[in-house]
């Protein structure tokens, strides 16, 4: 009964807004878009995240909705030193551009109590809660084991946990890294690699995948989810639309898959599809260019065909879809990569080249109509409910 007079609540408030403009007058469209329900008591849980959801972003910047969409990072500072703790210039970045999120590498990482701190500073220095993020994938790809200061365990490659035919190696792999990264701060991991590794000659995946077999690796992948979410940490399955059959890195340079569509769904999106329907929190688009799947000639990371059409739309992915980093050899020569990418379906932008022109770029584009603040609105609002999930506003509930 609380709720049905809230809701009569808002349309007397929307009735008598009506009368009071004048025969023929039509009520400006942004009076509606600033009608916002709080939270009461009385509403369900799905209800009250909406409500907060909703009354958050309207009350946010242009500004602060363009900044949101950036993960960055911070891994030397002016003077090439690898940086260890929140300096007055990540300070005021993160503040400038109210960035979304923050990914630390093996430089940023020395001590426990280091890498602590400087995730605790980098939270306390940002006005919307952050994303903290990082590559643990197991096997060579380990931030933590950087410095050798870490008491952190050794995680076998992706490759020896597939070949274990064993998804609880998979799962307690996971939660184990899991731990290890919640206890430091961090709530993302850029893992698990949901690639076929079908092309032998592929140095870039190579061990990194857990087999050669779609099913097996959808096994892996999945069970790899579950064990980083089993302890808060959101999971990141890369490289979408698959790496596993490229033969160049887009480390250095465009890589190349020359599957079709149907090619592709058949093998090398099954991990996608399976992670997707277990709700895992984000998918990461790789850089690599699909010309007989796609038209636009671009990698799939800029590409609206393969990021909305295709990984959104039929595939049926509800959460934030985020590029590989934006300073690979394969797309530093797309000036405007950060916001191609936003216009073309991804939520989050992976380390831009350059921060202060990425945050203009999108500014500019919702200023100019190129981008509508209703679709960067979506994409705030992935992100938010995210970190809403997390429990990061609960002090503002």
């Amino acid at each position: 009964m609380q709720k049905i007079r809230g809701y009569i609540a808002l349309m007397v408030c929307i009735c008598i807004a009506l009368l009071g403009c004048q025969k023929g007058d039509v009520l400006p469209e942004e009076e509606f878009s600033n009608i916002v329900i709080e939270p009461t008591e009385e509403m369900t849980p799905k209800e009250k995240k909406e409500a907060f959801l909703n009354e958050k972003i309207a009350g946010m910047t242009l500004e602060q909705k363009a900044g949101q969409v950036l993960f960055c990072a911070f891994r030397r500072d002016e003077n090439n030193v690898p940086v260890t703790y929140c300096n007055e210039s990540i300070k005021e970045a993160l503040q400038k551009y109210h960035i979304g999120g923050v990914v630390l590498f093996g430089e940023n990482i020395d001590t426990q109590q280091q890498t602590k701190q400087l995730i605790e500073d980098m939270q306390s220095s940002s006005e919307i809660p952050l994303f903290i993020g990082v590559d643990e994938e197991g096997g060579s790809v380990s931030r933590l084991h950087f410095s050798g200061k870490l008491d952190v365990a050794d995680i076998p490659t992706a490759k020896e946990i597939g070949d274990t035919n064993d998804t609880t190696v998979a799962y307690e792999a996971a939660n184990t890294i899991a731990k290890e990264l919640k206890e430091l701060g961090f709530d993302v991991d850029f893992a698990p690699v949901a690639d076929i590794r079908e092309n032998q000659e592929n140095t870039v995946v190579a061990s990194r995948a857990f087999s050669d077999d779609p099913q097996k690796a959808a096994d892996m992948a999945v069970a790899f989810v579950q064990g980083l979410k089993q302890q808060g940490i959101s999971a990141a399955a890369k490289h979408f639309p698959g790496h596993g059959n490229t033969i160049e890195d887009s480390h250095d340079g465009m890589a190349v898959s020359n599957d079709t569509l149907e090619q592709m769904e058949q093998k090398q999106w099954i991990p996608f599809q399976r992670v997707i329907e277990k709700d895992i929190d984000f998918i990461m688009a790789g850089h690599i260019s699909t010309p007989n799947a796609t038209t636009d000639g671009l990698p799939a990371s800029l590409s609206y065909q393969m990021l909305t059409e295709q990984l959104r739309n039929h595939l049926g992915f509800e959460g934030i879809i985020i590029t590989d980093a934006l300073d690979m050899g394969a797309v530093t020569s797309y000036e405007d990569s950060a916001l191609m990418a936003i216009q073309a379906g991804a939520d989050m932008a992976l380390m831009p080249v350059d921060i202060q022109k990425a945050h203009t770029d999108i500014l500019n584009a919702v200023k100019e109509g190129t981008l509508s603040e209703d679709a960067l609105n979506e994409k705030v609002k992935r992100i938010l409910s995210l970190k809403y999930d997390k429990g990061y506003f609960e002090k503002e509930l």
